[in-house]
């Protein structure tokens, strides 16, 4: 559920949120309150550095909006990649060497 808030600024500091907002395609309302899951580290009651349960390409639901447009542009990520020999070698010794 979502409730309202008032906050109270300097009306120079106003005008440059609600210009921030326009061009990254938000409200001020939706920068402040990813502001706030960023200072407290949380997405609807967990951890926003938290995996999901659903899988480790699962994305975040606190991404910021030009990230959350990027992504949904982009779509899913491949798991089904067609690699000929030497680049998958060298995936699973880059594989290796992170983990």
């Amino acid at each position: 559920m979502k409730s309202k808030l008032t906050l109270r600024l300097d009306d120079g500091l106003k005008e440059r949120a609600k210009q921030l907002a326009e061009e990254r395609g938000t409200s001020v309302s939706k920068i402040v309150e990813d502001y706030f899951r960023l200072l407290l580290h949380d997405s609807s009651g967990g951890d926003s550095r938290a995996e999901s349960a659903s899988g480790k390409n699962a994305v975040p639901d606190d991404l910021p909006p030009r990230t959350r447009q990027m992504v949904d542009a982009l779509g899913p990520a491949k798991t089904d990649l067609d690699l000929d020999e030497d680049t998958e070698a060298w995936v699973d010794a880059m594989h290796e060497k992170h983990k």
